[in-house]
């Protein structure tokens, strides 16, 4: 992750931070042009927002976005905090 990123996880509610750090792990595993632009903003309600440039096919995105909403649904049973996956 960039150290923006880090500094952001830093700001994020008490308990999101290794939930997120989860979250953007699996998703430079699954997806490595994340790599390095991904921006991560806490909304209200610690809903966390993972911000990255998405594949231009649209079968690409469907396929990512099936893959982090298991890791995100997983996360939020685990946890209590709803991450969700979003273009730049």
């Amino acid at each position: 992750m960039r150290r923006n990123a880090n500094q952001q996880l830093r700001k994020a509610a008490n308990g999101a931070t290794e939930a997120v750090k989860k979250y953007v792990a699996h998703l430079h595993e699954v997806y490595p042009p994340a790599r390095g632009k991904t921006r991560i903003s806490v909304r209200p309600e610690n809903r966390v927002i993972v911000n990255v440039p998405l594949p231009a096919r649209a079968s690409d995105r469907m396929r990512l976005f099936d893959q982090m909403a298991e890791v995100g649904t997983r996360l939020l049973l685990e946890t209590g905090e709803h991450i969700i996956l979003s273009d730049q």
